[in-house]
């Protein structure tokens, strides 16, 4: 089951990369609940302190939401933690999250933190982050470059259809050698983890 998550800020556009798909699980988070409402998709639960929605538009989330989970503002995990966790529980083998890059880095690192738990991808207008695992990957997007960093060191890396393209190498985490790469293409490494970065200019 594939589970997407709408966030906060609001910096993407749903018409754009939002598709249904048959037996996905929909969770609002805070605002992005309200805004994922707005737009006519149907959640299946909500979570957060909502503490950025105005009374009415919670009343909002309450009436069209079958399930709404509402925490403390002073609370161990963020929002989005939260709701990953609640996606993951339900049975989620992929998760997609709409948001969660913004201008706050501290929020930001934090979500890429998140990436190591599992098929996790964070989505926004001109930002795009997931982790890959050992093996062979079809990077497919429509953003201006793509980077690739090492969060463990990745053994065996070959980055072929890209603009710069690179044969059997070791990429250590301390070295950006593939940073700002462009286009699409296939990604193959034997060992490691490494994290992939789309982004505009």
């Amino acid at each position: 089951m594939k589970a997407k998550i709408f966030a906060a800020p609001i910096n993407y556009t749903l018409e754009r990369h939002y598709q249904k798909e048959e037996g996905e699980l929909l969770i609002g988070v805070d605002k992005g609940a309200f805004h994922a409402l707005e737009k006519g998709l149907r959640l299946d639960v909500a979570v957060g302190d909502f503490d950025s929605v105005t009374n009415s538009e919670f009343d909002h989330i309450k009436k069209n939401t079958p399930v709404v989970k509402v925490f403390a503002e002073a609370k161990a995990k963020t929002d989005t933690d939260i709701a990953i966790e609640e996606a993951f529980d339900r049975g989620a083998k992929r998760v997609t999250v709409y948001g969660g890059i913004g201008r706050r880095l501290d929020h930001t690192y934090g979500n890429i933190l998140f990436l190591r738990r599992g098929d996790v991808t964070f989505v926004t207008d001109n930002q795009l982050m997931r982790m890959l695992r050992p093996g062979e990957h079809k990077i497919l997007h429509d953003y201006d470059f793509v980077s690739f960093f090492a969060v463990e060191k990745v053994h065996g890396l070959d980055l072929e259809g890209f603009a710069y393209e690179l044969k059997d190498y070791d990429l250590a985490v301390e070295d950006p050698l593939c940073i700002s790469n462009e286009g699409e293409g296939v990604v193959r490494f034997r060992e490691g983890r490494l994290l992939v970065i789309a982004a505009n200019d």
